[in-house]
């Protein structure tokens, strides 16, 4: 799968490449190309998953070293069933051990120490079997009591160890009252100041209170002048409208006056230029007159002489 998966990238890359520089031929790879990354696909779908496997069962300082929150949640499980295998069984809760192990970390309990238990209870199940067989039942005896004395001395050291266990956590919890009784009393001196500061900003915003509701009086006093000096500016703003309005009427009426007055004028420049021409017109029937007059008169004199 890895080597098609290889191959099938390398014509998918190289169907992209023909599309992007636009040769000849890029649909056809880009087709190819695609088409081979669906194979791809649908043939990864029936490959079987990769088993992850947990070292920590059998390496368990590796615990903790994950960021998978469900790692982290399964660690307290891991070490509960490696505290089975070191104990010899026992259940209780997630709790427990991890209390158990916080006593175990702070006596430095080694896993060499439990290994010397585990030994000498191997060596006491060894005996035990032994025992069966009657031939040797002095030297299995003999075993016997050493293997006891060894588990012996094993469980005082472990009962040893988990006496100085205790002996620091009760030191620990002796620190840990001692400063929550000073984190009270810490407290409780806060809270009678803070109750204090509350009493003091209590009158504070008492006396703020009144001085603002004389202020609030003297304010209503000062706006109920004010309404009256609005209602008063009002009226007298709405009297000058209203004779804004008559002067822009009687403006408007002056303008359409005027107006008319142009149109008149330009009617009369218009006669005026017609009667200019009209007395042109009887400028030259006048002189035209006069010449033939005159002719009549020239032509009647002469007349006049030959008779």
């Amino acid at each position: 799968m890895a080597k098609m998966y290889g191959i099938g990238a390398s014509v998918v890359i190289l169907g992209a490449l023909f599309k992007i520089q636009h040769w000849p031929g890029a649909g056809v790879m880009l087709t190819v190309g695609l088409g081979a990354e669906a194979m791809i696909f649908f043939l990864s779908a029936f490959e079987p998953l990769h088993e992850e496997v947990d070292w920590t069962l059998v390496y368990p300082e590796l615990a903790g070293m994950s960021e998978d929150p469900d790692e982290l949640d399964a660690i307290p499980q891991r070490r509960g069933r490696a505290a089975e295998g070191y104990s010899g069984g026992g259940g209780g809760s997630t709790a427990a051990l991890a209390k158990f192990d916080q006593m175990l970390e702070s006596a430095q309990i080694t896993p060499d120490l439990f290994e010397r238990l585990g030994q000498g209870l191997k060596n006491l199940n060894t005996t035990t079997a032994k025992l069966s067989d009657i031939s040797d039942a002095t030297m299995a005896t003999n075993e016997y009591v050493s293997n006891v004395k060894n588990a012996a001395i094993s469980v005082n050291t472990l009962t040893e160890s988990l006496d100085d266990s205790s002996r620091n956590l009760k030191g620990k919890v002796d620190i840990l009252s001692d400063a929550y009784q000073k984190n009270s009393d810490l407290i409780e001196n806060s809270t009678t100041q803070l109750v204090s500061s509350y009493d003091l900003l209590k009158e504070s915003i008492n006396t703020e209170h009144t001085t603002i509701m004389e202020g609030n009086k003297t304010i209503g006093e000062k706006l109920g002048a004010i309404n009256k000096n609005l209602s008063a500016l009002n009226a007298v703003y709405e009297l000058q409208l209203q004779n804004n309005n008559d002067h822009l009427k009687d403006s408007q009426k002056l303008y359409t006056d005027f107006g008319k007055i142009t149109d008149n004028l330009q009617s009369s420049v218009e006669e005026t230029e017609k009667y200019k021409e009209e007395i042109g017109k009887l400028s030259q029937n006048l002189a035209d007159l006069n010449s033939v007059y005159g002719n009549m008169l020239s032509a009647m004199s002469v007349v006049s002489r030959k008779k």
